[in-house]
């Protein structure tokens, strides 16, 4: 097959039309995976080659197959390293298994489809089924959390609406409690305590976790979503755990997680974490003082299993912690003056007072983790969060240049040199946006 051309040739019209895919989608790729990479012409429009139009067919194309974007942009990145180039191979029809009825992935669409439409009384039925052909904890990470993910992925670029994820995961969470409810009382002696840090919401990863180790035979004691710091002292001092188990989705929580760690060190219990965070920040896992349990549920329990087997000691707090956590904490003692001012900032643009509160809090939570962990580059994959509201609310893109340059103005009234590097980011960040 001749190569496809990668000379930039085409603007943005003609590969919406061409591809069917939404401006706001692409764009959501480019900023997330960094496909297709476009070039910009002398007046600084977004120009796309040949082979760009086709590698967005190809990644549409998996998705309508049942795979998540980031499985998608994964294969394809694994098969040009492997040098198969997808977009120079004439594909065979596609698998039937992927529509034959009974199938995992069948069941998955279909179920995820049931959702999405409210039917809750066909997706306990397909959830039946799934649980009378396949194993629980297939069923569980193939079907719940797949699933669960693409609802996540499809939130953020705003295909679904926060109803449909709502309804979804209340589906998964009322499931996953039945499950655990079922399982047989421990056969271990060793008790592990499972929870969220403060402000961490996201019940279903530590449920699953909950399930898989029940399974195993060890006794759970699981705290749930926004557990105060306190509250994990208190337990561990009351329960003697063998050991504790945390877990962080977003950068938002990941501040707090290391406060509930760096407090529970001096009771010398053992201490774990996961969470979607650590997966596409691998950076993170350097500085966090504890054991990191893996980047799928099977490392978790194996990483579980081991933990309490061999028992090695908790990584050494590092000494740059310290400094990150002061910088941190002038953040959070500003935070009032900064976003009060950043309030009064806005009031032109007449934003919904739901979003605009919740932005501020939300985007403040991301500040005070980026500078907890010393690292301001690990916003900018937040921005889709806020992207999503905007969206949610159908308010204007440009919207969010606004909101990021009125925060670097906030933080610069104060005049605080530790946070200067972080004005600097916002205006960068800004300008990106507009570009």
């Amino acid at each position: 097959m001749t190569p496809l051309s990668t000379a930039p040739a085409f603007n943005l019209k003609v590969v919406l039309k061409e591809t069917g895919i939404r401006p706001d989608t692409l764009r959501a790729w480019e900023r997330r995976y960094g496909l297709p990479k476009p070039q910009r012409s002398a007046g600084g429009h977004r120009l796309y080659s040949q082979r760009d139009i086709e590698m967005i067919k190809w990644l549409m194309a998996r998705q309508e197959e049942g795979l998540s974007i980031a499985r998608a942009v994964e294969l394809y990145r694994n098969q040009i390293a492997q040098g198969n180039d997808p977009l120079e191979v004439t594909e065979p029809a596609q698998p039937q298994q992927m529509t034959t009825p009974g199938t995992l992935q069948s069941i998955r669409q279909e179920w995820l489809n049931a959702c999405l439409g409210f039917d809750e009384k066909k997706a306990e039925l397909l959830l039946n089924q799934a649980f009378a052909l396949f194993p629980l904890e297939t069923v569980v990470s193939e079907v719940l959390q797949y699933a669960m993910t693409q609802v996540g992925e499809r939130w953020y670029e705003n295909e679904i609406s926060v109803q449909q994820e709502h309804f979804a995961s209340a589906l998964v969470q009322r499931r996953l409690n039945s499950l655990i409810a079922a399982c047989p009382p421990p056969t271990r002696s060793e008790v592990i305590l499972l929870g969220n840090p403060p402000k961490e919401q996201h019940l279903l990863p530590i449920l699953m976790l909950n399930l898989f180790l029940r399974r195993r035979g060890f006794s759970v004691v699981d705290l749930g979503a926004n557990v105060p710091i306190a509250k994990f002292d208190e337990t561990v001092g009351k329960i003697k755990p063998q050991l504790v188990v945390l877990s962080s989705q977003r950068l938002t929580t990941v501040a707090p997680l290391l406060e509930v760690i760096l407090s529970l060190h001096p009771l010398k219990v053992q201490i774990a974490y996961g969470g979607r965070i650590f997966n596409h920040l691998p950076q993170l896992v350097d500085l966090i003082p504890a054991h990191y349990l893996g980047n799928s549920f099977d490392q978790a329990v194996h990483n579980v299993e081991r933990l309490l087997s061999q028992r090695p000691p908790l990584p050494p707090p590092l000494p740059v912690l310290q400094t990150y956590a002061q910088t941190a904490e002038l953040f959070r003692h500003s935070r009032p003056q900064i976003e009060a001012r950043l309030s009064e900032a806005l009031q032109p643009y007449h934003l919904p007072e739901e979003y605009l509160s919740t932005a501020i809090e939300d985007f403040g939570d991301v500040l005070h983790s980026a500078l907890a962990i010393g690292d301001v580059q690990t916003i900018e994959p937040e921005l889709e969060w806020l992207r999503g509201l905007i969206y949610q609310h159908r308010l204007p893109e440009g919207i969010l240049a606004s909101f990021l340059l009125a925060y670097a103005e906030a933080l610069a009234w104060l005049n605080i040199e530790p946070l200067k590097p972080v004005v600097q980011w916002l205006q960068s960040a800004a300008e990106k946006v507009v570009a």
